[in-house]
């Protein structure tokens, strides 16, 4: 009897541990996650990636609108496929909120914004790709810069600079 219960209290000692040991949370992951890109921004180690090269390729200028300056990015894009949107819903100037290396992501997003109050939010790329999430479209420049003051004081999307912009998509067609 005594070897059957030293048994069994050597095994509960090896279980129970495990019954309450630290378990990964979401925060924890997102702790870590925040580290390694502050880490990467402070190294510069993401200049020397392909992204880095993108968004040094990325040309910005400052137009006059009625209601002031606004500063533009320029960069060539191209409708991402099943991202929601179609050549006669890209337009010259787009609102930016969302900037990712990973399609899924990209989508995430785009679904999340299409649910609620940015229905005609779509997804749209660069050759590398870089795939940008945008909530509106215009041939208007001034049209973009009211629909981005009205996204920067809404609070409704919760962003990190440099987001939202304004980018002036020049159109490429399949292949970019």
């Amino acid at each position: 009897m005594n070897r059957n219960l030293f048994s069994i209290i050597a095994v509960s000692a090896l279980i129970v541990p495990t019954l309450f040991s630290c378990k990964t949370t979401e925060a924890n992951y997102r702790a870590a996650y925040e580290k390694t890109i502050a880490g990467r921004e402070e190294s510069g180690a993401v200049d020397s990636t392909i992204y880095g090269a993108q968004r040094r390729s990325m040309e910005t200028v400052t137009l006059n609108t009625p209601d002031g300056d606004v500063e533009v990015r320029r960069q060539m894009v191209r409708i991402t496929e099943e991202g929601g949107g179609s050549e006669e819903k890209l337009h010259r100037y787009n609102v930016v909120v969302g900037q990712f290396k990973q399609l899924f992501n990209a989508k995430s997003m785009r679904g999340r914004l299409a649910e609620g109050k940015y229905p005609s939010a779509f997804v749209i790329e660069t050759a590398e790709p870089y795939y940008y999430v945008v909530i509106a479209s215009y041939d208007d420049v001034s049209e973009a810069r009211k629909a981005l003051d009205e996204v920067r004081s809404s609070g409704n999307i919760v962003m990190r600079e440099p987001l939202p912009f304004i980018l002036e998509g020049i159109r490429r067609h399949r292949p970019l």
